[in-house]
């Protein structure tokens, strides 16, 4: 993306909707990002709009992107998108996309291996949670991010996102290789 100007900038701290991303968002225009893991997709608007503030470091031609979700077994009450909605609109953005259908429980237990740790963790509820999910997103995040990550999470789906400390047993971030 193109630099912003400072009425864009203006814009995205002030008035940007919704505003329990607004904190998200502005990161992600402040900081070169390589790679997101987002735990929580739902509908896909947040990524799309992430997306088009995201600018990759020098060197790295394209955002590397991971998301964990339930797609066609969520919940109705909520909007969700279905899987291949989601690789459509992903593949329609020039991401390289790896989409991991499940709850979280058992969908990060199953890839943990093969998701490199991400620059931008976003976990869209059961953060901080005694809950199945809550505890299995506990676990695995410390190999899901590195030291140098940014991890925002929210407590309810849809909720206010909150920036989180990344935890000490996070990877060494110079042992991580850069997307490409």
């Amino acid at each position: 993306m193109a630099r912003l100007s400072w009425t864009q900038r203006l814009y995205w701290r002030y008035f940007s909707k919704p505003v329990s991303q607004r904190s998200l968002f502005l990161h992600a225009i402040e900081t070169p990002v390589a790679s997101i893991l987002e735990i929580g997709i739902g509908s896909g608007e947040r990524i799309q709009t992430l997306l088009s503030l995201c600018t990759p470091p020098e060197g790295v031609s394209q955002i590397r992107y991971a998301g964990v979700d339930p797609f066609e077994s969520a919940n109705a009450s909520a909007p969700h998108m279905n899987l291949k909605s989601a690789h459509r609109m992903l593949a329609e953005l020039g991401v390289k996309a790896h989409l991991i259908p499940g709850e979280p429980a058992n969908a990060l237990q199953r890839v943990v291996h093969t998701v490199m740790p991400s620059d931008l963790v976003i976990i869209d509820g059961e953060w901080g949670r005694d809950t199945i999910s809550g505890r299995a997103i506990a676990e695995w995040l410390p190999r899901l991010c590195h030291g140098g990550s940014t991890i925002f999470a929210s407590t309810t789906q849809g909720g206010m996102f909150a920036r989180v400390p990344v935890p000490a047993s996070a990877i060494d971030q110079s042992q991580v290789r850069r997307a490409a």
